[in-house]
Order: structure tokens, then sequence, then C-alpha cells
């Protein structure tokens, strides 16, 4: 009975001894960055198409569509791109007496690259449309693109670690913790003139026709992930004599 009032103090304080060293763990904290440039091939413009008046005869707001798309196709953009978002009709003084009620459709146009950009724009100007912008360029395999560049930062962070431990004689171990920063702060693209509107297509046929194109800056995508590393502990070999 002695000898089992001293022996239980002995396995209690040996337990906590262990739990203890679990705990302090010597470990490492590093952030590993990968960047990647991505050509958009999706671009999406929106495009307003109204009914107008021409000498004395209206033209409907189907026959102004009927016209786009076609243009659209000779130019090798499917008319299947073009789909209409809104509708609407305004009152529009056609005479000094008279007054119309005019129909007005948004579209919203998909192209896949910045040459049919440049022909749609010029497709613009001959319909006579007369507003026009650009509101988004994006890739069809942005999700995709993301996950491998996350996976670079991963391993962006593990060399990190690797190197710097190594200067002084230690090695990575398992991870600890891993966590994403920075989710959503990707840069957008860029584009000169991204909206042409009304009394505005006489400047934009001359800065197309100066720099013949369009230009895009690439998306930009930016993974940071940051992991905490335990440092490995070296066991040092045992020597018998």
């Amino acid at each position: 009975m002695k000898i089992f009032k001293i022996l239980l103090p002995l396995l209690l304080i040996t337990i906590s001894g262990f739990s203890q060293n679990q705990h302090n763990i010597s470990y490492i904290e590093v952030t590993g960055t990968a960047q990647r440039e991505i050509v958009p091939n999706r671009i999406f413009l929106d495009v307003t198409l109204e009914e107008r008046i021409e000498q004395g005869n209206k033209i409907a707001i189907q026959q102004v569509e009927k016209n786009f798309k076609n243009e659209l196709e000779a130019c090798g953009i499917s008319s299947n791109n073009l789909t209409i978002s809104d509708l609407n009709a305004k009152l529009v003084k056609t005479g000094w007496w008279s007054k119309e009620m005019l129909a007005t459709a948004n579209y919203e146009l998909q192209i896949n690259n910045t040459q049919h950009l440049k022909d749609v724009f010029e497709i613009i100007e001959k319909l006579k449309i007369k507003n026009a912008r650009i509101t988004k360029a994006t890739h069809s395999e942005i999700e995709k693109l993301r996950k491998e560049n996350r996976v670079s930062a991963i391993k962006a962070a593990k060399e990190k670690a690797d190197y710097l431990l190594s200067a002084i004689g230690e090695k990575t171990g398992k991870p600890i913790i891993v966590n994403e920063i920075g989710v959503g702060k990707e840069a957008n693209f860029s584009v000169a003139n991204v909206a042409y509107h009304r009394n505005k297509l006489s400047s934009a046929k001359t800065e197309l026709s100066r720099h013949g194109n369009v230009q895009f800056k690439n998306l930009m995508i930016t993974s940071s992930i940051y992991v905490k590393f335990e440092i490995k502990i070296i066991e040092e070999e045992s020597v018998y004599f």
C-alpha cells in the first residue's frame, strides 16, 4: 500500500512532463508566393441597340439586331454569343409636332480575342450604334489556373523553409498550419478605350487606326500561402564502445 502511494505521484509527473514537451515544438513560419500572367480569351461587352428614324422610316429593333448579327457572322463571331439582357422603350421627338416610341435593347456580347474586339468596334461605327463598353475579361480555365498557382505558392513556401533551415543546419518537418492569404485580391484587366459612347465614335476610329488593335494587359493571378512547418529533430547516432 505504501509503494502505491509513492509510485502514483511519480507516474503523474512523468505524464505531465511528456505532454509539455509535445507542445514545445520548434517551428518556422514562411509565406510562399506565386504569380502567373494569363492572356484573356473571354471578353464581354455591353452593347446598346436602338430603333431609329431614317428618311421618315422607322428601322425596327428586330432589323437593327439582324444587321448587327449579320456583321458579326461576317467577321467570324457567332451570333449565338450575343444575348439580350434588357429591353426598354422611350418617347422620342421625330418632327415638329410628332413623337415616336422607339425601343432600346441592351445586349451582352462575348468574344474570344482582341482582334475580334477591333472588328466589333468597326461594326459599331458602321451600323451607327451609339453605346458599347467592355465589362469584363477573363479566361475559360481561370479556376484550373488558380489551383495550379496555389500549388506553386505552397511549393515556394516549402522551398523557402528548406533553404532557410539548411543555413543553420536544420531540416523542414511536417506542416502544422497552412492558410491561403489575400484571397480574392486578383489584378483586373486593363484596356485602352474600354467604353465608346455617344459622340465619341470618331475618336474611337482614330484610336483603332493608330494602334491597329485594342491592347489588353494580361490578367495577373497572385497566390500567397502561409505555412507553419515543424523543424525536424535530427537524432544523433549512438556510438557504442
